[in-house]
């Protein structure tokens, strides 16, 4: 089980969504904002977010005011939902993947206890919510935004002829 990049920066982008959620009022995020945010090059970026609007677990608007939001309330979206997502695969051996196997994988001694493992860092994963992250990093930095009352924590304005 490989944590790529493409997870890592699945998670940012899915983790500054829920922010804007909790304070915008779910309002669409240009993606040239949330790449400025995360350091995403853009070309990678849209890759990932294609990955992530497939699977459901986000919604875009076309347009000049267009952008990206998250599909489902962020306390309903897990870690191993992101990244399986954007992952090919999402094993912790490839003999797992299906369709694939190892010459030796007929007397390996260990192909139960990885498929033991796979299982064991799904149900890990799949503990893990996003909101949950979010609100946990809000206080380890110690944003005000988690205290404020709604209408005091929106999120910056959009300026005009932001990217897309």
């Amino acid at each position: 089980m490989n944590i790529t990049s493409k997870s890592r920066y699945a998670l940012k982008i899915m983790m500054d969504l829920c922010e804007y959620w909790a304070t915008d009022d779910n309002q669409v995020i240009q993606r040239g904002d949330i790449a400025a945010r995360q350091g995403i090059p853009l070309d990678y970026m849209d890759h990932i977010l294609s990955r992530l609007r497939e699977a459901g677990l986000i919604a875009s608007t076309r347009g000049r005011s267009g952008g990206y939001r998250l599909a489902q309330p962020p306390q309903e979206l897990t870690v191993l939902a992101i990244f399986t997502a954007v992952e090919d695969a999402f094993e912790p051996v490839q003999c797992l993947e299906g369709g694939t196997s190892c010459m030796a994988e007929h007397v390996c001694s260990s192909k139960d206890a990885w498929g033991v493992i796979s299982s064991a860092i799904r149900a890990a994963l799949s503990g893990i919510i996003l909101e949950d992250l979010v609100h946990q990093r809000g206080i380890a930095r110690g944003l005000e935004f988690l205290t404020m009352a709604p209408q005091e924590c929106r999120a910056p304005k959009r300026r005009a002829g932001g990217t897309n």
